[in-house]
């Protein structure tokens, strides 16, 4: 395969496949197959929005891996966030999981036809690629309950009959060497076979100031082998067996804005902290980021040729995933975290089968089941560190001693050294799905399509081995005053000379808690509120008013709540979840060139667990909880009437799991094509029921199901090469989206630490209702040109492409002024030589372009928020031979 072609001209979308008789320009421009409706067709009669990339310009675009893809597809985002292996795939808008293992994401990634279900087992580079497909819009018909955004389809080559192969080198900015190679020929008359590996390193270019390495380096490194035998013209078998590993430190993040314990650590703790604005890449930490990935698997695909109109198929997968990460959390020199401790262990088996066939010379058909069994093993364990304590005392004025004896226990019970959670959590996953489509032609030029599906979903959770050992992130600071204090110490509060007695023996904690409970309560009265017992209440909500000890809350200082294990007596740790996803279509051939459509679509994505420590019971749980005596805070101060802190002020989301994710999308467009070019259109109306929503607050996740959200878009896809000049090619996609939730209570916002004593609330909790959806841009697009020229000793190829998103709000939960804008140019110069021999001399991020990828409220810090800078230029030359 050349490295740079006329194939390659058609960039991004491949527009310019199905000209069957074309003339001009394009009459022998080879038509593109895909299998985006798993079975082969041009992509200029399928129905539906699908960009293809083909290999020729994810290697002119020295596009490695899938976070790069993004580049040349507007519809589709991938953001890396805090480790190689946490990447979220997003199409049109939509989509989650990554970080939180037990979020499912809305956009399936397949290779080879083997769905893949975790971000990270999809991230090994890009090698020995025949094409990408990208789908946009609900596709749970045919590749079932993760797919309700899209799909990304990745399509390897197959082994060949002919010996022939590959090798390259890349050396690039960073010290970065990237090695590949693939072999590929017959074993006999029906037995072939294929071989390829990449190993790819690289230093890290966030500089660390602090005593550890660098970070966002490169080192990893994956194999291939292949086996497609072909007894007969009726059969054949194809067997992939793979495995991948990735060893790195990732990734640097840059503290965009500084709260009140910036100084504290800084200042009176003598630690240092991350740069802050200007992309420095320069982070300070105590120890580097450990991130190891290994996955392997192995599937085999056989298809049978049943009859001149009927085929079958079968793919048969087993996939082993495991995930370490050891990740320094706080992102300063001092330890505020020790261990951060994250083990990941997936092992999925997967068995689909197809029946394609005719029916007559009026209807194609499709029928197919899917059957899934997944089992993951999650190891958390996040501690605190020998300098919290020191760290939290001064934040609270020194009164953790003080708490401590008030509430009953020892002192440096909290905060101690080594002190936090660790779990176990396991979950089983079994699905089944059948499904089925039909393509019937009302007439030569008019196809109706129905598709429907059934699935069913098994979920089982356990949490194991739950270890709690920092009482204070079990305390309730909302009932918690100067009466509990009292009563919990042994104290009766209406025994004046008991209570003398305590004064006495506790001068400074009582005559604080009394200072400050008579300060705040008089506020709390002046403002409305009511006495309750001695508690100053909101006449309407009953919510504590006059509190001095929120104040703890409001420093982030109780950053994972009460871990009650279950399964329990009231939660078996279960969902079961079944729905019916379906498809229909009409399509129209308006001329021999171009054809229009319209579809309507319904995606279903079953019950996501929240498997993090920040995971709750439902609320309509808890009073049969603690009728049982499980509740883990209630082995803090009694039985306080609300799990903790947060649960009390209604701090929004941790759910137990997220209900099932609804997607429905109406469609229309249109495909064209003409002597010097094509054009490609959409018009989608998109409404998401139930999002799944996972946001990472600092230290645990808000799981919540948004109610409703909905978004309008049109995209276009196009390609013109000017027939006055040879070898000129200009590509241009965009989408232009407007997205809103409709309806989302109890969201997870900006948490600056305060909270408004007007409510109780803290500000960690909104209502996003009528408004825009953060990092959604109104409009993103891709311009490309290329133009090739044929020399004495071979071809000269010049490629550019220009990539723009309009800017917008980063994320919901950090403070609007973080926003993010693309305007990122990558350029390569090719030459291929007559003897075999390719150069690229490539760019990418060629003018330096500045931006955030994702961001989030900095752990243990409130008021600072961190970011994720994307990736600074970087350069190279790759040489390339094919025999």
């Amino acid at each position: 395969m050349k490295m740079f072609s006329k194939a390659a001209a058609l960039g991004t979308t491949a527009m310019l496949a199905g000209l069957v008789g074309a003339t001009g320009a394009y009459a022998q421009i080879e038509q593109i197959t895909v299998t985006s409706q798993k079975r082969e067709q041009t992509l200029q009669e399928v129905p539906i929005a699908v960009s293809v990339v083909q290999a020729e310009t994810l290697e002119n675009s020295q596009i490695v891996d899938a976070i790069d893809l993004q580049s040349v597809v507007p519809s589709l985002r991938v953001s890396q966030l805090e480790r190689s292996s946490n990447a979220t795939f997003i199409i049109r808008g939509q989509g989650n999981g990554a970080n939180n293992p037990g979020i499912e994401p809305s956009v399936a990634v397949y290779i080879d036809g083997v769905f893949r279900s975790r971000a990270g087992t999809a991230l090994s580079d890009l090698n020995d690629i025949e094409r990408i497909e990208v789908l946009r819009g609900p596709q749970s018909t045919l590749f079932g309950k993760n797919a309700t955004a899209g799909v990304v389809s990745i399509i390897t080559e197959a082994p060949q009959f002919e010996y022939g192969g590959s090798a390259e080198i890349t050396l690039g900015n960073f010290n970065s060497i990237i090695t590949r190679g693939s072999f590929t020929g017959p074993l006999s008359d029906n037995l072939a076979f294929s071989v390829s590996g990449s190993m790819n390193q690289r230093d890290g270019y966030y500089e660390n100031l602090g005593p550890a390495g660098d970070f966002n380096d490169r080192d990893r490194w994956s194999l291939r082998g292949q086996l497609l035998y072909t007894p007969s013209d009726t059969f054949s078998l194809r067997v992939i067996a793979d495995h991948d590993e990735i060893n790195e430190a990732c990734c640097g993040t840059d503290r965009l804005l500084d709260g009140p314990a910036g100084p504290v650590l800084r200042g009176l703790l003598g630690g240092q902290t991350s740069a802050g604005a200007g992309f420095n890449y320069e982070i300070a930490t105590d120890f580097a980021n450990e991130n190891r990935i290994e996955n392997s698997g192995i599937s085999a695909q056989a298809d049978w040729s049943l009859s001149d109109t009927l085929s079958l198929s079968s793919i048969t997968s087993y996939r082993m995933y495991e995930d370490y990460i050891d990740y320094e959390g706080d992102f300063t020199t001092l330890e505020l975290l020790g261990a951060n401790v994250r083990g990941l262990d997936v092992d999925t088996f997967s068995q689909e089968f197809r029946l394609t066939g005719e029916w007559g010379d009026r209807a194609f058909f499709l029928l197919g089941a899917y059957y899934s069994t997944e089992d993951m093993t999650v190891d958390d364990s996040r501690l605190y560190g020998s300098d919290t304590r020191a760290y939290v005392d001064i934040l609270t004025g020194g009164a953790l001693g003080g708490l401590e004896a008030a509430t009953g226990f020892a002192p440096g019970s909290f905060f101690a050294d080594g002190g936090g959670t660790t779990f176990t959590a396991e979950q089983s996953d079994e699905q089944f799905q059948i499904f089925s489509q039909i393509d019937f032609n009302l007439t030569d030029r008019l196809v109706f399509t129905a598709g429907l599906a059934y699935f069913e979903s098994e979920k089982e959770v356990d949490f194991l081995n739950v270890v709690r050992t920092n009482p204070f992130s079990d305390l309730n600071l909302v009932e918690v005053g100067l009466g509990s204090f009292l009563a919990n110490a042994g104290v009766n509060p209406a025994d004046p000379v008991a209570v003398g007695a305590f004064a006495a023996a506790n001068p400074a904690v009582f005559g604080a808690f009394v200072n400050a409970s008579t300060t705040f309560n008089a506020v709390a009265l002046a403002n409305g509120g009511v006495d309750v017992g001695g508690v100053i209440v909101d006449p309407v909500t009953g919510l504590p008013l006059a509190n001095p000890l929120l104040d703890f809350f409001a420093l982030g200082l109780q950053p994972l709540g009460a871990l009650t294990p279950f399964p329990n007596s009231v939660e078996d740790g279960r969902t079961s979840d079944s729905d019916t996803p379906y498809t229909v279509r009409l399509a129209y051939d308006a001329t021999d060139r171009t054809n229009v459509y319209a579809s309507f679509s319904r995606g279903f994505k079953a019950s996501s667990w929240n498997l993090t420590p920040d995971t709750r019971p439902n609320s309509s749980d808890i009073a049969a909880l603690r009728a049982a005596g499980e509740l883990a805070a209630d082995n803090a101060l009694g039985a306080p009437t609300i799990v903790n802190t947060a649960e009390a002020l209604g701090v929004a989301g941790n759910q137990r799991f997220a209900r099932p994710e609804i997607t429905e999308t109406f469609e229309i467009g249109f495909k064209t094509r003409f002597d010097w070019g094509s054009l490609d259109v959409a018009y989608f109306d998109q409404t998401i029921t139930d999002f799944q929503s996972s946001v990472f607050q600092g230290a645990g996740f808000a799981v919540i199901n948004a109610g409703e959200q909905s978004a309008n878009g049109l995209e276009f896809d196009s390609v013109i090469e000017p027939p006055s000049i040879e070898g000129l090619t200009f590509t241009l996609s965009g989408i232009w989206m407007d997205a809103e939730y409709d309806d989302f209570q109890g969201a997870p916002v900006v948490s600056g630490g305060a909270v408004d004593l007007a409510d109780g609330v803290q500000d960690g909790t909104g209502d996003l209702s009528g408004q825009a959806v953060a990092g959604i841009p109104e409009f993103a697009g891709s311009f490309g040109v290329e133009y090739t020229r044929q020399l004495s000793f071979g071809e000269l190829m010049l490629r550019g492409d220009w990539q723009y998103e309009s800017e917008v709000r980063l994320l919901e939960n950090l403070p609007e002024s973080i926003s993010r804008q693309v305007s990122t140019v990558n350029a390569s110069i090719g030459l291929n030589f007559n003897n075999g021999v390719e150069t690229l001399l490539w760019a990418r991020n060629l003018n330096e372009d500045e931006y955030y990828t994702s961001g989030f409220p900095t752990t243990l810090q409130s008021g600072s928020f961190s970011v994720y800078p994307n990736q600074p230029r970087t350069y190279g030359l790759t040489v390339r031979t094919n025999f």
